[in-house]
């Protein structure tokens, strides 16, 4: 086993259209009769590893991904029930494997078919199929951007391409919102062709979860951000369930935070000080009940007899960034809220763009009053109001940031 991981690709000759080998990872591997305790000891050991391919008669397998084994094998017990068996049990048995010679463009349109697994997994490569080693999500898309970078004319076709995958990535989200809430409406406008921004919904039997979160920066570094943040959002929502927004924001925290080297402020890519800010919530319209997380972000509520605009302000403390603690606990609100309230929430897109007269920031005066004004209308409508207020206010000022709001009744 290498003591390392290693990238391949210094070994590729020169002259040769980029491939899957130029992404390759030299990583440890095991065989299907080596344990679950073993996995646990080469997780340890390779601390950089995301995933590790299992193997059989040197053929590989499947993939086993770090974040969902450390997060089972935490649970009471289980190192004493899972520890001692076949490491199959936590293997994921369909990964996306490839051959080393395939182009990076085939390839790219293989990862996105095969889904978001294989964007935050890696995927395995091989030669004459046999084990070569893995490559990341991460890493293809900044392939992708490279190889139509050192093209003047196939930049914006990069760039393009990359909001075709980023609006892909949020369009479950957008059909989960239409069958959540009948009267519910949602702006996503990036700055650029691609953005930081990303929401994410889903539905369950007694109710829904929604999330409204800024991602570090605009533009492709931002969307690089939005593919690490609403991945692992999406483990651990699969882990956790949506009920508990707190314990979601304190997962995806420690995701971003050991993805990008911030583990004890020990960051191996200097100057990677990124996260989001987000807000979360689970609301249950049999009971109208609305559990929030905020990190950074707040939440505006008008209630139907209410005069004024509650705004439930999230924690100040962002998601990931080398100064938020690994292990930092976010808090829970509840809210209890009557029939025909309005939700309403926003990245500070919105609220911190400049315009006016005096060139100062919109506000959250502004976005209280604009809600009072607009009660009584559709959540499209209000969403409209607010858009065309903040054009206004915009003027002939420049964008200054990706923007996303939601809104809805209850």
């Amino acid at each position: 086993m290498p003591e390392t991981v290693e990238y391949l690709s210094e070994f590729r000759p020169r002259f040769r259209q980029p491939s899957a080998f130029d992404l390759c990872i030299q990583v440890p591997s095991l065989t299907t009769d080596e344990n679950n305790e073993r996995v646990m000891e080469v997780f340890t050991e390779y601390r950089d590893l995301v995933s590790l391919p299992i193997v059989e008669d040197g053929q590989p397998i499947g993939l086993i991904n770090r974040n969902i084994f450390m997060s089972q094998m935490s649970k009471p017990y289980r190192m004493e029930v899972y520890g001692r068996k076949s490491c199959i049990a936590f293997m994921d048995k369909e990964p996306l494997i490839v051959e080393a010679q395939m182009d990076i463009e085939t390839l790219t349109f293989k990862t996105v078919a095969h889904g978001e697994k294989a964007l935050s997994d890696g995927f395995i490569i091989t030669r004459d199929g046999a084990l070569l080693g893995v490559g990341g999500g991460i890493q293809l898309m900044r392939a992708v951007a490279d190889i139509q970078a050192s093209r003047n004319r196939q930049v914006m076709h990069s760039i393009e391409y990359a909001s075709v995958i980023q609006r892909s990535t949020l369009r479950s989200s957008r059909e989960a919102l239409s069958k959540a809430c009948a009267d519910a409406d949602l702006v996503w406008e990036p700055r650029d062709v691609v953005g930081g921004d990303f929401y994410q919904f889903s539905v369950e039997a007694d109710g829904w979860f929604a999330t409204v979160a800024d991602c570090t920066g605009h533009g492709v570094p931002g969307a690089f951000m939005t593919l690490i943040a609403s991945t692992s959002l999406n483990q651990a929502i699969e882990q956790h369930g949506a009920r508990d927004p707190a314990r979601l924001l304190g997962s995806v925290n420690r995701s971003i935070k050991q993805m990008l080297g911030q583990v004890e402020r020990k960051d191996e890519t200097p100057g990677s000080d990124d996260g989001m800010d987000a807000a979360c919530f689970w609301f249950q319209p049999s009971s109208g009940q609305l559990v929030f997380a905020g990190a950074r972000l707040s939440l505006f509520v008008v209630r139907p007899d209410a005069a004024e605009v509650q705004i439930v302000e999230g924690q100040r403390k962002g998601v990931g960034y080398v100064d938020s603690e690994f292990d930092f606990a976010w808090r829970n609100q509840e809210l209890q809220l009557p029939p025909n309230s309005l939700v309403f929430v926003t990245t500070d897109g919105l609220i911190d763009q400049v315009g006016g007269a005096r060139a100062i920031a919109f506000g959250k005066r502004r976005v209280s009053e604009l809600l009072l004004s607009q009660r009584g209308q559709t959540a499209a409508a209000i969403n409209q109001a607010v858009l065309q207020a903040l054009q206004s206010w915009q003027g002939g000022h420049h964008r200054r940031d990706d923007l996303t709001f939601f809104c809805f009744r209850t």
